[in-house]
């Protein structure tokens, strides 16, 4: 099974999902598993759209991995194109509560090493694509 994520880019900051789960914060990227019968980029606009409220142009994949822990691979495409109105949809909207809370929040890419983002493996990837674009 493969997985999809977007990386948002407007103005300098990227759109990250905050997450409070089983009384631990941190963040992720929008995206999630590829269905059955769909293609990579399919679950990437999908994901973006049930997450976010976002129609999305993918410019690029920028970074794929194998995760180890499951073995599936890890997909994460550029976004720099979209229409929106930004806001919680989908699952993930049905899921928010109290104790399993999403939201959606900018953040500028030079906090990027303050935030506790996961996988780290996204995390390390991001730093390393943001470091390489800066020089």
């Amino acid at each position: 099974m493969k997985r999809a994520s977007i990386l948002v880019l407007k103005d300098n900051k990227i759109l990250l999902i905050n997450r409070f789960k089983d009384w631990k914060q941190y963040y992720v990227l929008p995206g999630w598993w590829v269905e059955e019968n769909e293609s990579i980029i399919e679950a990437a606009i999908r994901e973006a759209k049930e997450e976010t409220n976002l129609n999305i142009v993918i410019d690029r994949e920028l970074f794929n991995y194998l995760d180890n822990s499951d073995n599936r691979t890890h997909h994460v495409f550029l976004v720099t194109e979209f229409e929106w109105e930004l806001k919680l949809s989908g699952p993930e909207l049905i899921r928010n509560s109290q104790t399993n809370r999403y939201i959606l929040e900018w953040h500028n890419i030079e906090n990027l090493e303050k935030l506790e983002i996961y996988p780290k493996k996204v995390k390390d990837k991001l730093s390393d694509f943001f470091r390489l674009n800066q020089e």
